[in-house]
């Protein structure tokens, strides 16, 4: 699914202005941002299903295709939740943005990838050929990290095209006037369809922890509104359960919140996702796991931290929701 960056993209005034509730008058209005991208629709399920409702939230989901905007809105509470990446949401926090983790939503295992024309065989045989990404994307983490352990190479040892998005990179692959490119879910299936010798060298599947989505809130929001933080997150935990039980209806609940996707589209993309429940969370929230959240950010913030990208790697206070 693409998770366009639009040129133009005005936010509407139920974020600057949020609107009285439809609901009674000890009903919560509350606000939620994230892009296109199959990762978050589950918080349509519930918003359709009614359970924030049942929980007394009158949930306004906003879809923003410009991340360039998210850690303004989060940090002034425009929004109170906002769904992204954690690699970002990492450097967000790293810089100054004012908000807490709430839950891991997904992970991608295999729904983005590194895709290069025949001629390259390895990671090291990307040297002097010319790769499009896009360096505000959560995958560039994941080619940084590919590229630290798979390999002899540095980024310096690639002509790194950087692009405005990652669709516009997949594009520029299938138009043949780049030998590589990092993309996403649906271009990253089309270029190995539709380019002669086109193959994947490493995929999420292969770095599982290098792309994740999270969920984060603001954190005066969060200190004042506990029961809502607790209320979305049981939201999020029953539209997952309802996802894996009942998976073609929840495709189409999914899609119907975005302009222009279809339930296939979902179901194409749920292929390369893995969501995080209840289950899957507790899991990842225990601090003696060898696989734990707190491990993998850590390792995210340290990486930035050492390439200048963030001001601190302390995440201590970023999690003081859950520890």
């Amino acid at each position: 699914m693409k998770k366009l960056k639009l040129a133009a993209m005005v936010l509407s005034a139920a974020i600057l202005a949020p609107a009285a509730s439809a609901y009674a008058a000890e009903t919560k209005d509350v606000t939620m941002a994230f892009c296109t991208w199959t990762g978050y629709a589950p918080m349509f399920i519930a918003k359709e299903l009614g359970y924030f409702e049942e929980a007394g939230i009158n949930m306004d989901i906003q879809v923003i295709e410009d991340e360039s905007t998210y850690a303004a809105l989060i940090t002034r509470g425009s929004v109170q939740f906002l769904a992204t990446a954690q690699d970002p949401n990492i450097k967000m926090y790293g810089n100054g943005a004012d908000c807490r983790f709430v839950l891991t939503m997904d992970a991608s295992v295999g729904a983005d990838g590194l895709v290069a024309t025949g001629d390259i065989e390895t990671l090291d045989d990307l040297a002097g050929k010319t790769l499009a990404l896009d360096k505000s994307a959560s995958s560039y983490y994941f080619f940084l990290t590919a590229l630290e352990a798979g390999s002899s190479l540095t980024e310096e040892d690639i002509r790194v095209s950087d692009m405005s998005d990652t669709t516009e990179a997949g594009l520029a692959f299938m138009g043949g006037s780049v030998d590589a490119a990092i993309m996403w879910e649906p271009e990253l299936s089309e270029a190995l369809e539709s380019v002669d010798g086109a193959h994947a060298l490493v995929t999420s599947a292969d770095y599982p922890d290098t792309i994740l989505d999270s969920l984060v809130v603001n954190t005066a929001y969060a200190q004042e509104n506990p029961d809502v933080v607790a209320a979305v997150e049981e939201a999020w935990y029953k539209a997952v359960d309802f996802l894996k039980e009942n998976p073609e209806e929840a495709y189409e609940l999914m899609a119907g919140g975005f302009e222009e996707v279809t339930a296939e589209d979902i179901a194409s993309d749920v292929e390369g996702l893995e969501f995080y429940g209840r289950e899957e969370n507790a899991k990842l929230n225990d601090a003696d796991s060898e696989r734990s959240i707190y491990k993998i950010s850590q390792d995210m913030a340290d990486f930035w931290m050492a390439k200048g990208e963030c001001k601190t790697d302390d995440l201590t206070d970023f999690f003081a929701l859950i520890k």
